[in-house]
């Protein structure tokens, strides 16, 4: 629950349910549902958080996982503004197959407002420059954003994005929970990724969901790449390994289709978080595929990554 009762920011209130639910459905085995009653009895805690967007979700030494709302809002304006911006370029650049299934001015008015979301969702980044405990976005016109009271034709798998995202997060912090993890250390971090990724994995191959399973999971990736944009740390794995990492789990069918969605989204992402933090990244070029770019990409954050990193 959140912290004084009050209510969650915009739009988590309407996911979090959802997110609760695939949480449980996920964990099928006996074991697992034994440590959420034995350990987790404090369960699952939203903390209300005005400030710049942080870590996601933490074990707290009382076994209670924590998750900040100010990242399961900027997570779910980051799922939005991704999906609604690659398609409706592909609609624009007259590269969709098959009929589009919207118009080229459908597509301009939805990229206006993405864009306008975006810039929103960035300044959850930064202080506001009055108060440095809160952020520089504001509340109000988050409030008018397109989400699950608002809908629209993006809506609906947006919010499945982030609901896949978000139990990802929790998942990740549950495995540090039954692998009883007394440190953060890179090993451990890729441990509770594994656990998290292939217990939704099973379900999203169960229920036919595997695409937004995996979709969700990488943005959450990414939105931590947009948090902490050097890449590197002391006791995680680099952002752009763990992305890596959870891509060798993806059905063949999306990581091996070399212009799948995944890959669309990572290099979509990679040039705005390139172009926000001004550092040079590698453009496509028209020949290549967009699993191939991902490839560039990968192999020119070296440099990046070298330059940042924290001995």
């Amino acid at each position: 629950m959140p912290q004084n009762n009050q209510m969650l920011h915009f739009p988590v209130g309407h996911i979090m349910d959802r997110v609760l639910s695939l949480f449980h459905i996920v964990v099928s085995d006996n074991t697992h549902i034994q440590a959420i009653d034995n350990g987790l009895k404090k369960g699952i805690k939203y903390v209300l958080n005005d400030a710049p967007v942080g870590q996601p979700a933490s074990l707290t030494g009382e076994n209670v996982i924590e998750v900040n709302d100010n990242y399961c809002e900027f997570l779910y304006l980051i799922c939005y503004t991704f999906l609604v911006i690659n398609d409706c370029c592909l609609v624009l650049t007259d590269n969709v197959e098959g009929e589009a299934s919207i118009s080229k001015e459908e597509a301009e008015s939805y990229c206006r407002e993405a864009g306008e979301m975006l810039s929103e969702a960035l300044k959850m980044l930064v202080p506001n420059e009055n108060d440095e405990k809160c952020m520089a976005a504001s509340r109000g016109k988050l409030f008018r954003f397109p989400n699950t009271s608002r809908p629209n034709k993006y809506t609906d798998f947006s919010d499945s994005m982030t609901i896949a995202g978000l139990t990802y997060v929790l998942h990740h912090e549950f495995g540090h929970f039954i692998f009883e993890h007394e440190e953060d250390t890179p090993f451990n971090e890729l441990d509770a990724d594994k656990h998290a990724i292939l217990h939704l994995k099973k379900w999203g191959e169960a229920t036919k969901n595997e695409n937004t399973i995996f979709a969700g999971i990488i943005l959450a990736l990414i939105a931590s790449a947009f948090i902490n944009p050097t890449l590197t740390a002391t006791s995680y794995p680099d952002i752009d390994d763990r992305i890596e990492y959870a891509l060798q789990f993806a059905d063949d069918t999306l990581k091996d289709n070399p212009n799948s969605l995944l890959y669309r989204i990572i290099g979509f992402s990679a040039n705005i978080w390139a172009n926000h933090f001004k550092i040079d990244i590698p453009k496509i070029t028209a020949n290549e595929s967009h699993k191939e770019y991902v490839c560039r990409i990968k192999s020119a954050l070296i440099n990046h990554k070298r330059k940042t990193k924290i001995i």
